[in-house]
């Protein structure tokens, strides 16, 4: 019976330093996997060569996109009406492209601004019309006057 004992506790010591073994294998893998250096050593190639092909796509997709966009294509103006409905269309597409991309402060004082100088017009115009209108007036009388002395 005693032959038997050793022998187990024999094989239990030997189970219990293969576990040892694995567990030591397996930590050192595991410190390994979790070393960045060491996995920067061993993939930096690897990681280099992604990183230049990331930046050269980049960089070529930018390119590519700048090349392509729609460069205006000449116009032949025949008429008066032709470039009357070209600037409609230019327009149109300000219009469309300010209502759609600028802020609403930037809004608010384009309006301001655009009343602003509505009224400064309109004063204007009328201080010129009276004094035009002053001038006209004071001409035809004089006309006038002198027409029945004559």
């Amino acid at each position: 019976m005693g032959q038997g004992v050793a022998e187990a506790e024999r094989e239990r010591e030997l189970s219990k330093q293969a576990l040892a073994a694995r567990v030591s294998m397996l930590g050192d893998r595991v410190r390994g996997e979790l070393d960045w250096r060491a996995k920067l050593r061993r993939d930096g190639l690897r990681y280099a060569v992604i990183g230049i092909a990331v930046v050269v796509i980049g960089t070529s997709v930018l390119v590519l996109r700048r090349r392509s966009r729609k460069e205006p294509a000449e116009v032949a103006v025949t008429s008066l009406e032709d470039i009357s409905a070209q600037l409609t269309e230019i327009r149109a597409e300000l219009a469309k492209r300010r209502k759609d991309s600028a802020p609403l402060w930037q809004k608010l004082a384009l309006r301001a601004a655009t009343a602003a100088a509505t009224g400064a017009g309109g004063m204007a115009a009328r201080k010129a019309m009276e004094e035009l209108g002053g001038r006209g007036r004071e001409a035809p009388r004089d006309q006038d006057t002198a027409a029945p002395s004559s």
